[in-house]
């Protein structure tokens, strides 16, 4: 698809967000005692919180988000959803720290997570490409390049 690359940084991100889902399901299937009791995914997913998902959901919102709104009302609509997915992953990781019943918060987390990132790989991205003009991805990847994804002309 044509400009397809301009929204890759963003898919690597939700490449390593899958991941996360995949090590809460399964455990960390390079080193077997790495990430599979409880304790190791409930800290791992909020360190991955801390220092990935925080930062990539902020960028959306505040760049991407912005920069898209207007280009049809279901974009619109779809942004909408996103960010309450994004509340929801927020406070969902925020109730680990309470340590109860944190098999079924961790099992939310990943199939929330999951279907989210589909949302915007199989939905979104689409219809945003669908909406511009090569012209107009390509100075899209430039004002998310200025603001935070650093990675996006790699590719």
């Amino acid at each position: 698809m044509a400009g397809q690359k301009n929204l890759h940084s963003i898919s690597h991100d939700h490449f390593t967000g899958m991941m996360l889902t995949q090590i809460i399901r399964k455990g960390n299937s390079v080193n077997d005692d790495f990430l599979k009791n409880i304790d190791e995914k409930v800290n791992y997913t909020i360190h991955f919180y801390d220092q990935e998902l925080a930062n990539h959901f902020y960028l959306e919102e505040q760049v991407l988000f912005p920069l898209v709104r207007g280009l049809s009302e279901e974009i619109d609509g779809i942004i909408n959803r996103i960010v309450d997915e994004h509340q929801f992953v927020t406070e969902l990781v925020k109730e680990l720290n309470f340590k109860t019943d944190l098999e079924n918060k961790l099992d939310r987390i990943s199939r929330v997570l999951e279907e989210h990132i589909k949302l915007e790989e199989r939905v979104l991205f689409p219809k945003i490409h669908e909406a511009l003009s090569d012209n107009e991805l390509t100075a899209l990847a430039r004002k998310l390049f200025e603001n935070g994804y650093e990675n996006i002309y790699k590719y």
